[in-house]
C-alpha cells in the first residue's frame, strides 16, 4: 500500500518548478528529490538543460577530439607521479 504525504507549500511549488524544467511531473521528480535531496537535484536539473542548451547552439567537441584531450590529461597526470 502506497504512502500517502502532504508536502508543505514551499516544497509543493518548488517540487513543481523542478518538475517543470526537468520536463518531467512531480511524482517523478519527487523520488529524485527524496534519495538526492532538493539542491542536487535542482544543481542536476540545472546542469543537464545547460549541457542540452549548449549542444543545441553547436557547442559540441567531437569524440575525436575529447579523446585527445582525455589524453594529454592523462599523460599529465602520470608525468607528475612519476616527478613526485
Amino acid at each position: 500500500m502506497p504512502a500517502v504525504m502532504t508536502l508543505p507549500e514551499k516544497f509543493s511549488g518548488k517540487l513543481e518548478q523542478l518538475a517543470l524544467e526537468a520536463g518531467s511531473t512531480p511524482e517523478k521528480m519527487l523520488d529524485c528529490v527524496m534519495r538526492d535531496g532538493f539542491e542536487y537535484t535542482e544543481h542536476f536539473v540545472r546542469e543537464v538543460n545547460k549541457g542540452i542548451a549548449e549542444a543545441d547552439a553547436g557547442k559540441l567537441v567531437s569524440h575525436a577530439e575529447a579523446m585527445r584531450r582525455l589524453q594529454t590529461t592523462i599523460e599529465k597526470h602520470a608525468k607528475k607521479q612519476k616527478v613526485a
